[in-house]
């Protein structure tokens, strides 16, 4: 499956694709089965790139890859193993689990392998993509997948290193530096102390999408000024309206944590309409969410807002750092992911109330 036209990329040796092709290849030859191929570039830049560019251009830090399986591979690709290959499932090498509940909906589940799980990138499947994929990995921890592909003659399979980051982003470039390709910089703009509200007079950035919040920044490496102290700087919020950047000192400050957050009105995979009248309002101990693959969920407690807001009211049991519009928020029980909802905003951090859309 490509997804991605790498034709800025082809004489780097960090772009996958082609090494990727030839790994399948080897694959397929080994077990033998068929090899098919099928492009996805138009479909992937319309139903999810865009999207992500449009999102960070505003300062929301969506996931791509969540948007790329609910739309591509188990939409786009499911469709074409159905009506082309008569395929009746499709197995993925994915680290999670289904099962069928009681009333027959499918339910999907955790991996057995804690640090690989994958169920928070699958937030976003519906009951029909679920019920016709199978996760045959989900059940194993990894060391015992690569011993299975060492015993079946896979050994270069087995010792491929894993990808990590944004798939359409090569190593030899920087983050910022691939979406300067697609966003128009400012000449505005500007740093603020998120303490005292001063603004860093002779300090300026070209876009509020080059910063995350909860990361370090050298403002040497930006700009040409040594006029402030740029040590232990670290991004706390931003403004997409005034092209804000706001700073504070130290990765503990109390501007990047929170305990509550505003989400989107998630959904369930059980696409149960009563699911979330359900859960508002239940007990710390029964409900748990999770704003990043690698981070342990938290006991939360979900509650309406008042004055008729669309959104929903997130409490954490502890207090969360570097909450970001555009995150995705995913929803567990015991082991079972029930869904996602993307942040809104953060209204009030453990320095207090957000001003000014901080």
């Amino acid at each position: 499956m490509v997804n991605w036209d790498h034709q800025d990329e082809d004489d780097d040796p960090s772009c996958p694709r082609t090494k990727d092709l030839a790994d399948a290849q080897d694959v397929c030859r080994k077990l033998d089965i068929e090899f098919h191929q099928v492009n996805f570039t138009k479909e992937y830049w319309n139903k999810v790139f865009l999207n992500f560019l449009e999102n960070f251009k505003i300062g929301r830090t969506v996931l791509a890859d969540a948007d790329c399986n609910r739309c591509i591979k188990f939409d786009m690709l499911h469709k074409y193993a159905v009506d082309k290959l008569s395929a009746d499932y499709i197995a993925t090498g994915h680290f999670a689990r289904t099962a069928i509940a009681d009333n027959g909906l499918v339910k999907l589940l955790k991996s057995r392998d804690p640090l690989k799980d994958q169920t928070y990138f699958l937030s976003k499947l519906s009951q029909s993509q679920l019920r016709r994929s199978l996760f045959p990995v989900g059940g194993m921890i990894k060391p015992e997948v690569k011993q299975i592909a060492i015993n079946v003659g896979l050994e270069k399979t087995a010792s491929r290193q894993e990808s990590m980051g944004i798939c359409f982003v090569g190593k030899k470039k920087l983050f910022s530096e691939f979406l300067d390709k697609y966003i128009e910089p400012v000449t505005h703009g500007r740093f603020v102390d998120a303490e005292s509200g001063e603004t860093f007079e002779d300090l300026s950035h070209t876009g509020i999408h080059n910063f995350t919040i909860g990361k370090r920044i050298r403002l040497a490496s930006m700009i040409s000024c040594t006029s402030v102290e740029n040590d232990g700087l670290y991004v706390s919020g931003t403004n997409f309206a005034t092209q804000t950047v706001y700073l504070c000192r130290g990765s503990h400050h109390p501007s990047l944590f929170t305990r509550t957050f505003l989400i989107s009105l998630p959904y369930w995979i059980s696409e149960d309409s009563w699911q979330t009248d359900r859960l508002l309002g239940r007990d710390w101990c029964s409900l748990r969410f999770c704003l990043q693959r690698t981070y342990q969920p938290v006991q939360c407690r979900l509650s309406r807002c008042p004055s008729g807001s669309p959104y929903l009211l997130v409490e954490s049991r502890l207090p969360i750092r570097a909450v970001s519009p555009g995150q995705l928020c995913a929803f567990y029980s015991g082991d079972e992911c029930l869904g996602s909802a993307e942040v809104e905003c953060v209204q009030e951090t453990l320095m207090g109330p957000v001003k000014n859309g901080q």
